[in-house]
């Protein structure tokens, strides 16, 4: 580093990039994937990060608690600050590692009092961190997980993208210090003493999203909403980001990319929906066994006896349309993306405003517009892209397509049903919801 600080490249490649022939030396490029800062470690067994601390965009106005207090005194023109951290609140236990909320304690250097120092001006910040306690040593990749997953619940809960600002930690280093011997000689002893690490990892999108503006009254759910059970909803976010993980993926891809295309972020929330849909209920009109005996059959008998083009120039047709045709309805049995919509709205109906898009025609007609568009933005049909959603309405069916899907996830984290029905109410987001021309 150029102040001489201490780094550590931990799982580190590297190579020469170019040779300089006129300065005679060659520039190394590396791609590390940790960097530790103020401290160098020997190898990857010295590597004990004893508590992890994380900060993240907007986390203290999510979780909405503050130890600062202003008095103002008119008479005598006085203004008193006081600080006192907040009670840390203990999330839950992962494994074997303790997730905390915890917040910035008071730090004074005691040489400024000694010394009677004089203060022209003063600055009391309150920091929230996410505090992961690693006693036991676990892996730092399994601590990096965990803080990336909670990331995205935040994102999540705040509609909007939050970032990973800084990430330090504790770690035991030995310190070697004269001592001085009865007999007066000075030998060299360890002494194992406690340091701060700064980590730095890759974060796709991380520094841009640290510049979004989010208000409060924007986001799905606040801490005091699930202060109760914060730990057990991201113990259900780990768990549920597994069972539906393209649908999770489809959802953090659009909400970390700000800048997509808004048919693109469409047709990933729609994706996302038919996902969930089919992981969770299948979908299916009819058993496919009966089907193959029964309707298929007959498709088939159809298709079989049907002449060819060497039989039928006018209109006969070929082996291969035959054999697609027959994959086509073979496959007939699953539900249709408009069924898949009409069924998630009956089933989060109970959560949602009376005047949620409209009448159950107006729903039906919701669905219909989504697949619509839907099939037209993915196929790629010019007549049918003419009547596709397109400006103000492609906007209102993204929106209220990405309702409908938070209200599904929001049930998979096991918040009680009246909670979800008042969140649901409080948001903005819903008052954007597609209604029929």
């Amino acid at each position: 580093m150029d102040n001489n600080e201490e780094i550590s490249l931990f799982r580190c490649s590297g190579r020469i990039k170019n040779f300089e022939f006129v300065k005679g030396r060659p520039t190394l490029s590396f791609n590390a994937e940790y960097i530790f800062r103020k401290i160098h470690f020997e190898n990857e067994q010295d590597i004990k990060l004893k508590s992890i601390y994380v900060q993240y965009s907007h986390l203290k106005e999510w979780i909405g608690k503050s130890g600062i207090q202003a008095f103002v005194v008119r008479d005598e023109n006085k203004l008193w600050i006081s600080y006192q951290p907040p009670t840390n609140i203990h999330l839950t236990r992962i494994g074997e590692l303790d997730l905390d909320i915890t917040f910035s304690k008071i730090y004074v250097n005691p040489f400024d009092f000694y010394f009677g120092a004089i203060y022209y001006k003063a600055n009391v910040e309150q920091k929230t961190y996410l505090t992961i306690q690693n006693t036991s040593n676990q892996p730092l990749d399994e601590c990096i997980d965990l803080l990336i997953n909670f990331r995205d619940l935040l994102s999540f809960a705040m509609t909007k993208a939050t970032s990973v600002i800084e990430v330090n930690a504790n770690t035991d280093v030995i310190h070697i210090k004269p001592v001085q011997q009865p007999n007066g000689d000075i030998t060299l002893e360890e002494e194992l003493q406690e340091a701060q690490v700064t980590i730095l990892f890759g974060l796709w999108n991380s520094a841009k999203t640290s510049e979004i503006k989010i208000s409060t009254h924007e986001m799905l759910f606040l801490f005091s909403d699930v202060e109760d059970n914060l730990g057990q909803v991201f113990e259900a976010w780990i768990d549920k980001r597994k069972v539906y993980e393209p649908v999770f993926d489809l959802l953090m891809s659009t909400i970390y990319t700000s800048n997509l295309y808004l048919h693109y972020g469409f047709l990933n929330i729609v994706q996302a929906l038919e996902a969930y849909h089919t992981n969770k209920y299948e979908g299916i009109y009819q058993d496919r066994k009966v089907y193959e005996k029964g309707l298929y059959k007959k498709f088939e008998e159809v298709l079989n006896n049907f002449p060819s083009e060497s039989e039928d120039q006018e209109s006969g047709i070929s082996d291969e349309f035959r054999n697609a045709l027959k994959g086509k309805l073979k496959a007939q049995t699953r539900f249709t993306l408009e069924t898949r919509l009409k069924e998630l709205l009956g089933e989060i109906s109970p959560f949602l405003p009376n005047d949620f898009i409209g009448s159950d025609s107006d729903k039906a007609e919701f669905a219909r517009r989504s697949a619509d568009t839907r099939n037209a933005l993915t196929h790629h049909d010019k007549e049918k892209r003419k009547q596709a959603a397109k400006g103000q309405e492609l906007l209102q069916l993204f929106y209220t397509l990405t309702v409908i899907l938070r209200i599904c996830l929001v049930i998979e984290l096991n918040l009680k049903n009246d909670s979800i029905e008042a969140l649901v109410k409080r948001s903005r987001a819903y008052q954007n919801e597609w209604r029929p021309s």
